[in-house]
């Protein structure tokens, strides 16, 4: 950047430092602490950052203007997981944080949630007061694109999940799941992704929850469905338009009962709870729609690659406008100052008793001189150069007559 001028978005201040799921070092960093230490130390030897922190990475976004000492400041708070971090520059970060708010860099391809939590990691920042422009700028373009790629392809489309999987399976026998009689049997993580994803999208009439520990199943009830708690000897008691098993430990002898009353049961426990009866779907029917959906999803990446690549090409325009914008603010900024000291003098002049008309008129020719002196140095030093002929073009062009 020229000395001076503003550099608040000069894409070569970006640095981010990278560790996600992926590498072997990730689920034994400490990062909520690690999150709250970058706040502290960085913030007053960067410009701007931003910490993306989820269960599947800890990405910290900056904005340098000295990148040594922020780097070294960083370094020493990741300890002994430095070596891990995976450091991008410029260009490279804008393109990674598109691809990771597209979803491309999650463990599940396509996901959601990922857009959602980029929101809030910057919205976090920002309200913390440690975002700058540039960094502002980035998060907010990103989170478009993920928008745009999710909006103009499937990349999302067919759920890779094998609990929402499981409700897909249901969604197709039925033809929907509202009004329907559920049962969900477990109450663990499984069984949650199932309950939330049916009250998200349908109004089943009712959702019983069975579990050996009624305080577990009851953590899982919320909003959006009308719920019921069980013990799992009560579930034989009725039919259920669909039954869905989520159980460790099996199999159970006991769950061999359940066809005698329900024709659909879609078990994915691994092993299979049921013992001796089949359920009407089983973990491998599961497993083929979840590996139809990924490969469907596979072939939109090349689609989303396109539109991320374009989209960076775009911000990049947008970013040197916003520069020449900036520089166009400042030199304005300086000639207003011109401006109030000629207004000053032609004040005085006047008091004087020199004529308004004669006042004014030196006013603007000081004026004048003052704020072309850059463009008349410029054109000494090249007399030749092309420049001069396109401002006298543009003069003609825009007060007409000779000049």
């Amino acid at each position: 950047m020229v000395p001076g001028l503003a550099n608040e978005y000069d894409i070569e201040n970006l640095r981010l430092y990278s560790v996600t799921f992926k590498d072997s070092c990730f689920y034994d960093i400490s990062k909520d602490d690690l999150k709250e230490r970058v706040y502290k130390e960085l913030y007053s030897i960067v410009n701007g950052l931003a910490v993306l922190n989820t269960c599947n990475r800890f990405e910290v976004y900056l904005d340098v203007y000295t990148e040594s000492i922020a780097s070294n400041e960083l370094l020493k708070l990741m300890g002994s997981y430095h070596s891990s971090f995976h450091k991008y520059n410029g260009i490279e970060v804008v393109r990674h944080l598109f691809r990771v708010s597209s979803g491309l860099e999650s463990a599940i391809l396509g996901e959601n949630e990922i857009l959602s939590q980029v929101k809030e990691s910057w919205e976090e920042s920002k309200n913390k007061g440690l975002t700058s422009k540039l960094i502002d700028s980035l998060f907010h373009w990103s989170i478009i694109v993920g928008k745009k790629v999710r909006t103009q392809t499937h990349i999302s489309s067919g759920v890779l999940g094998y609990p929402q999987a499981s409700v897909e399976i249901a969604r197709r026998v039925l033809g929907g799941l509202n009004e329907k009689k559920v049962m969900i049997i477990g109450a663990g993580r499984a069984s949650k992704a199932i309950i939330d994803y049916i009250c998200s999208r349908w109004r089943p009439s009712e959702v019983h929850i069975a579990n050996r520990t009624k305080e577990r199943a009851e953590a899982l009830v919320r909003d959006g469905c009308r719920f019921k708690v069980t013990g799992l000897g009560e579930i034989f008691d009725k039919g259920y338009d669909a039954v869905f098993i989520a159980l460790k430990g099996g199999p159970f002898d006991f769950l061999d009962e359940l066809p005698r009353k329900n024709k659909l049961i879609i078990d994915i426990s691994t092993p299979t709870a049921m013992r001796s009866a089949k359920p009407t779907f089983a973990i491998d029917d599961v497993h083929s729609i979840v590996g139809e959906n990924y490969e469907k999803r596979l072939t939109q990446a090349k689609y989303a690659e396109a539109i991320i690549t374009h989209e960076v090409s775009r911000f990049m325009d947008y970013l040197a406008k916003r520069r020449v914008d900036d520089r166009i603010a400042e030199i304005m900024g300086y000639l207003d100052a011109v401006i109030e000291r000629e207004v000053l003098r032609t004040k005085k002049n006047v008091e004087k008793g020199v004529d308004v008309e004669e006042a004014i008129r030196v006013a603007l020719k000081s004026f004048t001189k003052k704020s072309m002196k850059p463009i008349f140095d410029l054109l000494h030093e090249s007399p030749d150069s092309e420049i001069y002929k396109e401002i006298v073009e543009h003069y003609r062009r825009e007060f007409g007559g000779k000049v």
